[in-house]
């Protein structure tokens, strides 16, 4: 297998690492398009979602996988992500799903990408400078059927379209979406959104204004809801191998593509009645054999999972003990050196991962930190060096 390691200058074995498994993405993503043309009627394919860092991944090379596997859409948080792809030498269509600011429009209209547009002040200010240049670009229409965040109040939108296409004669009205907050948890609202989109998509239809990308699927969307009126899909979490509902797993198999390590850095013996860490939040009931890990809050291993979550060390589960703390976080060994062995100085844990027929999901931490399996891959993907394996 090839491996390249990427983003290290002179630490050539980190004590920490996050590796990245580019075939595993590319299988994903595959998958990802059988259930875009299986649940949309006219699939025009899947826009990954590769903001936030390709949440945690890397944007570069995650764009470098997807475009060597045929993709056409890129789906990004806003303009610096948008022209740090364009540097790149990316060619894909890259949308940009934050609305932008107007003094944005220059740089939107310079390197080609493609924004929603949800105030009729980024519209004109878009228009304008596509007027100076003699060119007209392409926008999406994001829509608020429920999000309550961005986008033109579902009641204002058929009006909010009709000014566009009178009064910003070069924009064309390429693409129109909205965003399923519940997608995963109230299947009756998602529904109503669904059929509430269509009502205005039709109804501007009948006054002659059509789009050719009408998208709202995003993960949940796209595996578990079916439609004919949408032929986009946007998945971001299922791409990285993660489910956003556990029922999934039976309509699509997916790889997690990224795991954590990080090395034995020091073993004692603790004695009973001993504490550990900061504050003492534990102690020992009887001698027990720890290791001190290279891995802590500074790397993103939140400290909410102090007392809560287990690493792999020789495919056993070691459970944390005491609080973690900025650079380094303690296990209890002992059921390692019940075997037989006592791990070494160097020796690698699987933080988030598979070691020797056992794993530890990025949903398991997530639940050890009462948080999202999102935050998890975002806090150490960014915070770590990464191994990508191809």
């Amino acid at each position: 297998m090839d491996v390249k390691i990427l983003n290290f200058e002179t630490v050539l074995h980190p004590p920490t690492w996050c590796e990245i498994d580019l075939k595993a993405l590319a299988y994903n993503f595959e998958q990802l398009q059988k259930v875009g043309a299986k649940n949309m009627s006219h699939s025009l394919g899947i826009m990954p979602v590769i903001k936030a860092d390709a949440y945690g991944h890397g944007m570069f090379q995650v764009a470098e996988a997807l475009s060597k596997s045929g993709c056409k859409y890129l789906g990004v948080s806003n303009v610096n992500e948008g022209v740090t792809l364009r540097a790149g030498g990316f060619k894909q269509k890259i949308l940009l799903f934050e609305s932008t600011l107007p003094a944005e429009a220059r740089d939107i209209i310079e390197y080609k990408l493609t924004p929603t547009v949800c105030s009729l002040e980024m519209a004109h200010a878009l228009d304008h400078l596509a007027h100076q240049a003699g060119i007209q670009i392409p926008v999406h229409i994001k829509i608020d059927t429920g999000m309550g965040r961005l986008g033109v109040n579902e009641d204002q939108a058929a009006d909010f379209v009709q000014r566009m296409r009178e009064g910003c004669a070069h924009l064309i009205l390429e693409g129109v979406y909205t965003h399923f907050p519940v997608a995963d948890s109230d299947r009756d609202f998602t529904l109503g959104q669904m059929r509430r989109f269509r009502d205005i998509v039709y109804t501007l239809e009948n006054q002659f204004i059509t789009f050719s990308l009408v998208h709202a699927g995003n993960s949940m969307g796209l595996g578990d809801y079916k439609s004919d009126l949408f032929n986009l899909a946007r998945p971001g979490i299922m791409l990285y191998g993660i489910y956003p509902l556990e029922d999934l797993k039976k309509k699509v198999h997916l790889k997690p593509v990224m795991s954590t390590k990080a090395r034995i850095i020091f073993v004692q013996t603790i004695a009973r009645g001993r504490g550990i860490s900061y504050g003492h939040t534990f102690k020992a009931k009887e001698d027990m054999t720890v290791a001190v890990l290279s891995i802590g809050y500074s790397n993103g291993y939140l400290r909410s999972l102090s007392n809560k979550a287990f690493v792999l060390i020789s495919g056993v589960r070691c459970p944390v003990v005491g609080r973690v703390t900025m650079d380094q976080t303690i296990v209890d060994i002992t059921a390692v050196t019940l075997s037989g062995r006592i791990p070494k100085i160097g020796e690698e844990a699987v933080i988030m991962g598979t070691q020797k027929g056992s794993s530890i999901s990025v949903d398991e931490i997530a639940h050890w930190a009462d948080t999202i399996s999102y935050e998890i891959l975002c806090s150490l993907g960014n915070r770590l060096p990464r191994v990508y394996h191809s």
